[in-house]
């Protein structure tokens, strides 16, 4: 049993009055306000980032072997406990090739959770493919993604498409069926197919803004049932480069808190400096801290602590609201209420921030992973 205490805990959702935390055998047991255990000065203690979006960081790249373990250990830098390592759209043997690294690394006990694969391509419209392959993209068809995952079924926790596609509509309700998440994403749906794909089950954006056509008064699209359908979470970049800090308040205004989240999108260069990286196979350009393929963004080079701060400091969100964007959030798309809370119950994954909500210490199973000092 340990205890942290003399901390400020918020708990997911809002900021508790207790002031220390007890743990066991990686769960949490109690919230208090004993004195005895470890004395952390009084900072801001919060359930550890969840980022369910990402695909590297710190020159790792998600689609290369042993890569997504070595994410974990990367991760709890920037206050991660948990994540989703993303593919890129792909041939099926590298994206087979990916499943089984992510199947590798869900099984380590060192550093940040890796909750599962996410595969983002796919099966995405060419028209918004972003930097995506096209001469790689597929229809979503329920064969072959069925041949695609064999094997790795239990592996996947989320799926983006675009339901508008061939098979689409299809594709939909097996993940359902499954317990998978089914995203829309990289779609050029209309509104009305939008609408059918939410209620047959698909439950959140992809990057919203970004990967959908705009908003137009006459033609509402992905975007428009995005914004106004409460059965869909609306998922954003908090980089404020992939969309103006103004569209994120238009995000946070139409869901209301508990209908959005935000992730990093990151790619290898994340934590690096500017310069030639690559997302998977394809080449990228790091420009002022924009990942470039052409003239196309390439994911982003944001961090979990960043994308609090940037919310919290410069959009202008109530900091309870941020936090919870990037952690209880997150973990209820998933359907992991035992993550991105502090709960008598849930997993001790906590991260420690100081005044200027920078990572203090991050904790991972009850166990300091990482330390600023």
């Amino acid at each position: 049993m340990a205890t942290i205490c003399n901390v400020r805990i918020f708990d997911g959702t809002a900021f508790r009055k207790e002031s220390a935390v007890t743990f066991e055998n990686g769960t949490v047991t109690a919230l208090d306000d004993r004195r005895e255990g470890e004395d952390m000065g009084g900072v801001l203690l919060c359930p550890g980032f969840v980022d369910i979006h990402m695909h590297g960081q710190k020159g790792l790249d998600s689609m290369r072997p042993g890569d997504n373990g070595r994410m974990a250990e990367t991760q709890v830098k920037y206050g991660v406990t948990s994540f989703c390592p993303a593919s890129i759209t792909e041939t099926d043997e590298a994206i087979r090739a990916y499943l089984a690294d992510i199947r590798a690394a869900m099984e380590l006990e060192r550093g940040a959770r890796v909750l599962g694969a996410y595969l983002e391509g796919p099966y995405l419209a060419e028209r918004v493919k972003g930097a995506h392959n096209a001469a790689k993209l597929r229809d979503p068809e329920l064969t072959h993604y069925k041949a695609l995952t064999a094997g790795f079924e239990d592996e996947i926790r989320r799926v983006t498409l675009a339901p508008e596609k061939p098979g689409g509509m299809e594709l939909v309700q097996y993940l359902k069926g499954r317990g998978v998440v089914a995203s829309i994403g990289h779609s050029v749906a209309t509104a009305a197919e939008a609408s059918r794909a939410v209620a047959l089950g698909i439950t959140c954006s992809t990057h919203t803004c970004n990967g959908m056509e705009p908003l137009h008064h006459r033609k509402p699209g992905v975007l428009g049932v995005t914004l106004t359908d409460d059965g869909i979470r609306a998922e954003f970049i908090a980089d404020l480069v992939h969309i103006d800090p103004i569209l994120i308040q238009l995000i946070y205004r139409a869901k209301g808190v508990e209908g959005c989240y935000f992730c990093t999108d990151s790619m290898e260069a994340a934590g690096m400096p500017d310069g030639n990286y690559h997302l998977g196979n394809e080449a990228i350009t790091v420009r002022n801290g924009m990942a470039l393929k052409g003239e196309s963004l390439a994911g982003s080079t944001l961090t979990m602590d960043q994308g609090v701060r940037n919310l919290a400091q410069k959009v202008g969100l109530p900091l309870a609201d941020a936090l919870r964007m990037g952690t209880r959030n997150p973990a209820d798309v998933l359907e992991r209420k035992d993550l991105g809370r502090v709960a008598i119950g849930a997993k001790a994954d906590f991260v420690l921030l100081d005044d200027g909500l920078r990572v203090c210490a991050t904790y991972v199973r009850g166990r300091r992973e990482y330390s600023a000092r």
